[in-house]
Parts: structure tokens; C-alpha cells; sequence
């Protein structure tokens, strides 16, 4: 029998106990009652013998019944030759950027990848019953063509999230062990456990649920994290108010250092709004910070938080952090000084009174220091002019500044009218309104102010103004142009321009400065042998200025509604002039778009360029070129920039230009979208940040403890590099198929035949001889 069974167990790959008999389970059940009856009769009948002729008479007749039932039961031993479907064990390898950082001997990677190494021979008997599938992971799973093309470039370690990945694509019966090599610095569920906490988290206790095979753990970092100053948190709004108190908040966490002072700065752009100093103490390591600022003009702007580096730091890269805040108006504040009261001033103010996105300064000269004087200074009721709060202290603070009918003298503001040039020329909006204190009658030919005006300005006193009334002619630029666009059709706009009322008097001028736009001119007046202007725009540095020479705009609502119409046309007019004047996104024709304001490195950036044309319908086949400029500090911390090869394309029937690329280094971008339209070219700027600083940095500390929780949730081990992978426990390969089969039984043997003779043979010649028979 055991030479049967030696001689076939090569031939098959499995064996195990059967019964080769088909009696039914009824069968087996009488048969067991009958030979437990058997047996107790026997000790019952032995009661006048001796305790050792009973027992030996019991014991015999036990190992007869014993032999007998297994001869009734016929075991024997099924050998098989199947076929096993081999299920998978997961190696699923951390490839996040904190694998980068230093480990037990070097990098936590060439650590993972030595370890892998060493343990070759035993993943390769592994292939024998599983099939081993390679996975790299960071805030998701990914295969992996080998371990040795693993890499240290993901943005965060989201454990959980990638063992999530692994269930989704297979099931749980074919899984064998999922093994997680990983440094435990997870940003996920599992980063939320406390230092020393014995809490499983749901997440990971539901996902082990879901694998039904048991989670290994190998911890890959060194036992002591690296010294380390890191920025960990920064907390901030995506959008904030121009010239509203802005506040960030930061977190810098320290790790192996005490008693250094390193700077903390805050920069927009090059200019820093703040440095503060973080200074280090004994058994402190996370330091809270807040800076406040008040931006003083709107749009995309890039922001840098930055503390010095500690000496013999080994990671820098989380000791800067990039992030960019929209600046928008909380309300357009506009300051008009009027000369004096006129029904072009009362209709003007009327119309920003009503704006509820307009925030109005309004002053009004009543009289001058030369007007006479009938009481005491102190009795009168009229406040004086704070020349000196508005044009010096408060002159950034307005986006908008109206002359209306007004001269600076008088007031004493020679010296403030250079101030009020700047001020457009860092991208403040100004107008300048006609009558006869304004433009030449006013005093502002030869002045700073003249400089920013898109009209020349005569230096004669005579014959500076004319009385007679007229009615403006629409120019070709005035009929594109968003301030003088009544209708977005131009021959409905040029029409409505047509049947507006008269205006009455205009400040003569030399003409239109040669880089000025006329919108509207006067039908008879000429200036330097062309058109008079009217109304002329001119962008003067970063800033927008508007002239208008005439004081009675006011006619196109009072005496429009005297003839039966309406005012929406003096508003509308006055509407587009304020949202060009303060660069009002949505009038310009071209604007480019990044689908995000901050990128990792490594993505890929999605520019959209629009383009409408001058009705503000999409403009189709218009040339577009992209100029991106790269502003980064190298690690030397000197600040560089540099210009990229220029993008060049083609708006498609929707008016849109779509961009893809993939930005070498990190750092702030700006993009320069230009647009060749008919009336020039036109540009649009977009800016956004490439970021090194992921949150995988933030927190460097490796944490076994993380991945013992693992291991607990999921039934599994939990090692350390030094550990190996070997005798890892693994669900077994199912079977198939069974190619052929074998039974060989065990009680097909003469010496168990004359054994069964023997025993009942021997107790009946003992209980003869002792007389119970």
C-alpha cells in the first residue's frame, strides 16, 4: 500500500484523505451506533472480572471494533493531478517625492530598490503558485513595468486611495497579499492618525474589507526624521478686495533644530510686504504665522512665502511656497472735483450715486481763497479743500479721479499735479471734463497733468472756447470702440449716435496727441487741420484717460427726454467710459485664461485665448501669439527670468485658441496673449505658478506606525526593510481543474485483515479462560 502510494505521488501534484465507500451518511450513522454499543456491552459484561482482565478485555475489544469500522469505511488517499489558476500578489511600491529623502542607509528609494534586490529569489518562487503584479503609487495606484523603473516624483501618498485602485481592479478572490512598501508619510486617511494611536481609521478598515486577502507592510525610512524647517501650512482666500486688509496665515514646522533665527518673508512678486523673524525653541516645533498687507491695485498677482534655511538643512524645497491671489474691486471709488455746480455735474453725479458698484467722493467749489470774504473764516459752514489728503495720502486709494469744469489754481496743487501723472501711470483711470476752468482756461497747459492727456493743449489765452452747438461725429475708431458702443451693431450704433440731441460749446485744443484715440469729433471745428476732438482716449503708461471737451453731455438725457426718449444713452455712454477707465476685463477683446492658478511640477498647463471682434462677437482665424515669460529663484536664491520660445495660433469659429504645454521648471509664468485685430494689436496677460513645493514635503517624518495599522486592519505583517520578504503568509491558488485522478487505499492490506482475525480471536480465548463464556 505505502509502495503504491510512493510510486504514484509523482505522477500528481495534490493528494488527500477520502472514503472510498458510497454508503450513505444514515449508513455511517447506524454503523457508529452499533459499534459504540458494541464496546459498551463489552465493558458492561467484564463487571465480575478483575480491573486488569476488564480493562484488557475492553481494550481489545475496542481495537477490534476501531479495525473493523475502518475496514467498513474504506479510507484511503485520492491523488490529483490539477490544474490551479495562479491568483496575484500586489507589490505596491511608494513612488511619492518623500522617497527621495534620506533613509536608513541612503535615499528611502535606494533603499526600497537594495531590499527588492536581495529579495529576487523569493519573488521569483512566488511565481510558482502567484502571479506578482507591480504597482507604483502617490495619490493614486499605477502599474509598474519593474521595481528598478521606480521613481520619487509623486505630489502626495495617499495609501488608501491607491489600495482602493487595487479593488477596484480585482476581485478579492484573486488576490494572494497585497505587499505595501512605503515610508508611512501618507497625506491620506492614514496620515491622520495620531503619533501612538491604536485607532484603525473606517477608510482603511472598509478598503482591507474589500481586498479579503491580507495587507503586508515593508517600512522603507530611517528611524529618526531628517532635520528639517518646512512650510507646512499657508491659509488664504483665492479672491480679496483692492485696498482691503489682506491676511495669510502659515504654519512652519521645525524638526531638529533649536535655538537658530531664520527669517520669514512675504513677497508679491519682487516686493516684500513683510519679513518677520521665526525663532527657535526647545521642545517647540510648529510656529504660527501671520502677515497682513493692503494690495493697492487689482488683478492676478504671485505671492511668495519663504523662511531662510536652517544651516546643513538638507530639504529647501518646502522652505518656499508659491500661491496667487485675484485682486478684485469691492466697489470702483471715484473721486469727482467739480469747479462749480452745473447741470452737466448734477447729471453726472446723479448717474455714480445710483451705481451700486460705485463708491463717490464728490467735492464741489463754492468758493476760493479770492472769492469775497462776508463772515469769519470759522463761522462759515463750508469745509476747505484737503488738497493734501486726497492728491497725496488718499490719491491710490480712488480708481477713478474726475475733473470736471475744475482748475488747480487756487488751491495750491502745483505740486500735487506731477502726483496725479504717476498716478495714471501706475494704472490709475482719470478724466478731465470741459468748460471754462478746464483743459487751457483751466491752467493745465505746460503741466505735469498735460503730460497724460490725449489731447495737445494751447498755451494762448484767446479763443480758447466755442459756444456753438453741434452734433458729434461718430469716428471709425469711436464706431469699434467699447466707450462710444450704444449697439453692438455698427450700423445701429452709428444710427443711434446720428439722433442723439446737440451739445453746446467745446474747449478748444491743438488736436489729438499722436498715440490718442478720437471717438467722437466736432462736425466743424478742426484742430491741426483735422476733426476737433470731442471725446479722446489714451492708455498713458499702466493707466487709462479720458478728455472729454464739452460740458453738456447732460443734453443727451435731459433733452432726449424733453423730445420724447430716454437717458439710457448718456448712461450707457458714461457706463462704458467708467469700465474702461478701470480696465474692466470683461470690454477687453482679447483675454487668455490658464485653467488653473497653480500647477505641480510636471503638468500640463491648458491656456484658452478669446477673441471677439469689435461687435463682441467671437472672432475667428485671428492670429495669436503667446509670449510666456519664467520668473523663478535658482538655489543659489538669485532671482531669474527668462523668456520662452513664443506659442503662435489660430482662433477656430468660437473665437477660441486652445494651448497645451508642459512648463520645464518651476516658478511664476506670465502670459502675453497678443491678437492681431483690425484696429491693431491687442494683448491680454495671464499669470500662474509651478510649484515644486507639494504636500508630500511638507511633512518628512517616515511613520512605521501608520503602516502597522495598515497591517492590523488587513490581517497581514508589518517589517521593516531589514525584515525581507520572506515566509510572507499568502491565500493559495484555487483549482480548476483535475486532469486525472488516483485512489489508493489504506486498508487494502493483509496484516490489517489478520489483525482484524487476531483482536476478536484473541479476546475470545481470554474471556473463555476466565469463564464468561
Amino acid at each position: 500500500m505505502l509502495q503504491a502510494l510512493f510510486d504514484a505521488a509523482g505522477e500528481y501534484n495534490a493528494a488527500r484523505l477520502v472514503l472510498l465507500n458510497e454508503w450513505g451518511a444514515w449508513v455511517l450513522a447506524l454503523v457508529a451506533a452499533a459499534m459504540i454499543a458494541v464496546v459498551a456491552l463489552a465493558w458492561i459484561n467484564t463487571r465480575a472480572l478483575t480491573p486488569r482482565r476488564r480493562w484488557t478485555l475492553f481494550a481489545l475489544r475496542s481495537a477490534a471494533v476501531v479495525l473493523l469500522g475502518l475496514l467498513f469505511l474504506q479510507p484511503g488517499v485520492r491523488l490529483e493531478h490539477v490544474t490551479r489558476v495562479r491568483n496575484h500578489v500586489v507589490m505596491l511600491l511608494d513612488g511619492s517625492r518623500s522617497m527621495a529623502l534620506p533613509g536608513a542607509d541612503e535615499t528611502r528609494l535606494a533603499d526600497t530598490q537594495a531590499m527588492l534586490a536581495d529579495a529576487a529569489g523569493e519573488v521569483a518562487a512566488w511565481r510558482e503558485d502567484h502571479q506578482v503584479d507591480w504597482f507604483a503609487f502617490d495619490d493614486h495606484a499605477r502599474p509598474l513595468a519593474e521595481p528598478g523603473a521606480l521613481t520619487a516624483r509623486g505630489d502626495a501618498t495617499r495609501t488608501v486611495a491607491a489600495l482602493e485602485d487595487i479593488a477596484a481592479r480585482f476581485q478579492p478572490q484573486d488576490l494572494a497579499a497585497v505587499v505595501v512598501v512605503s515610508d508611512g508619510a501618507d497625506n491620506g486617511v492614514l496620515g491622520e492618525l495620531l503619533p501612538g494611536s491604536d485607532a484603525i481609521p473606517a477608510g482603511v478598515a472598509a478598503v482591507a474589507s474589500r481586498l479579503k486577502a491580507p495587507i503586508h507592510t515593508v517600512f522603507t525610512g530611517p528611524k529618526d526624521p531628517p532635520r528639517d524647517v518646512a512650510i507646512t501650512d499657508v491659509a488664504h482666500d483665492d479672491f480679496a478686495f483692492v485696498r482691503n486688509v489682506v491676511s495669510i496665515e502659515a504654519t512652519i514646522t521645525v524638526t531638529g533644530y533649536t535655538g537658530l533665527t531664520l527669517p520669514v518673508t512675504l513677497r508679491r512678486g519682487e516686493t516684500v510686504l513683510g519679513t518677520k523673524q521665526l525663532q527657535l525653541r526647545p521642545d517647540e516645533r510648529r510656529y504660527p504665522f501671520e502677515f497682513e498687507f493692503v494690495p493697492d491695485k487689482t488683478g492676478k498677482a504671485v505671492f511668495t512665502l519663504e523662511v531662510g534655511a536652517a544651516p546643513n538643512e538638507q530639504i529647501t524645497v518646502n522652505n518656499r511656497r508659491q500661491f496667487v491671489i485675484r485682486i478684485i474691486r469691492d466697489k470702483i471709488r471715484v473721486l469727482q472735483v467739480v469747479g462749480r455746480p452745473s447741470w452737466d455735474q448734477r447729471f453726472l453725479r446723479k448717474l455714480l450715486k445710483k451705481n451700486p458698484n460705485v463708491d463717490l467722493i464728490s467735492f464741489f467749489i463754492l468758493r476760493t481763497g479770492a472769492s469775497v470774504q462776508v463772515a469769519q473764516t470759522d463761522e462759515l459752514s463750508l469745509i476747505p479743500f484737503p488738497t493734501r489728503e486726497l492728491f497725496e495720502e488718499q490719491l491710490g486709494s480712488f480708481d477713478l479721479i474726475v475733473f470736471q469744469n475744475f482748475t488747480y489754481r487756487g488751491y495750491h496743487m502745483q505740486q500735487y499735479l506731477p502726483l496725479i501723472r504717476d498716478y495714471i501711470r501706475d494704472g490709475g483711470g482719470f478724466v478731465m471734463i470741459g468748460g471754462d476752468l478746464s483743459f487751457t482756461p483751466g491752467g493745465y497747459a505746460g503741466t505735469p497733468l498735460a503730460e497724460a492727456l490725449p489731447v495737445t493743449l494751447p498755451s494762448g489765452p484767446n479763443d480758447l472756447i466755442s459756444l456753438s452747438r453741434f452734433k458729434p461725429t461718430l469716428t471709425e475708431a469711436g464706431l469699434r470702440h467699447p466707450i462710444t458702443a450704444l449697439s453692438l451693431v455698427p450700423e445701429d450704433n452709428r444710427a443711434l449716435w446720428a439722433g442723439l440731441p446737440e451739445l453746446s460749446g467745446i474747449n478748444r485744443v491743438l488736436g489729438p496727441t499722436p498715440d490718442a484715440t478720437v471717438l467722437l469729433s466736432h462736425p466743424s471745428e478742426t484742430a491741426g487741420g483735422d476733426p476737433a476732438p470731442v471725446v479722446a482716449t489714451r492708455e498713458y503708461g499702466e493707466g487709462r484717460v479720458l478728455a472729454v471737451t464739452t460740458d453738456s453731455t447732460y443734453h443727451w438725457a435731459f433733452l432726449a427726454a424733453e423730445g420724447g426718449g430716454d437717458a439710457r444713452h448718456y448712461y450707457k455712454f458714461w457706463g462704458n467710459a467708467i469700465r474702461w477707465l478701470i480696465k474692466d476685463p470683461e470690454l477687453n477683446p482679447v483675454r487668455v485664461e490658464a485653467d488653473r492658478d497653480r500647477y505641480p511640477l510636471g503638468a500640463e498647463v491648458t491656456l484658452v485665448t478669446r477673441v471677439v471682434g469689435a461687435d463682441y462677437a467671437p472672432a475667428a482665424d485671428v492670429p495669436v501669439r503667446l509670449a510666456v515669460e519664467r520668473r523663478w529663484t535658482d538655489e543659489g536664491g538669485t532671482h531669474q527670468v527668462a523668456q520662452l520660445d513664443p506659442i503662435d495660433t489660430t482662433t477656430t469659429e468660437t473665437g477660441e485658441a486652445v494651448v497645451r504645454f508642459t512648463p520645464e521648471g518651476d516658478g511664476a509664468y506670465v502670459v502675453t496673449a497678443k491678437a492681431a485685430l483690425p484696429a491693431g494689436e491687442v494683448t491680454d496677460d495671464e499669470i500662474f505658478v509651478v510649484a515644486p513645493d507639494p504636500i508630500e514635503l511638507r511633512r518628512t517624518a517616515a511613520r512605521a506606525d501608520t503602516l502597522a495599522r495598515l497591517a492590523q486592519a488587513g490581517g497581514g505583517e508589518a517589517r521593516t526593510l531589514s525584515d525581507g520578504l520572506s515566509d510572507l503568509p499568502r491565500v493559495a491558488p484555487k483549482v480548476v481543474k483535475v486532469n486525472r485522478r488516483r485512489d489508493v487505499p489504506l486498508w487494502a492490506s493483509v496484516w490489517l485483515l489478520l489483525l482484524a482475525i487476531l483482536l476478536p480471536s484473541a479476546e475470545w480465548f481470554l474471556r473463555r479462560r476466565w469463564g464468561l463464556l
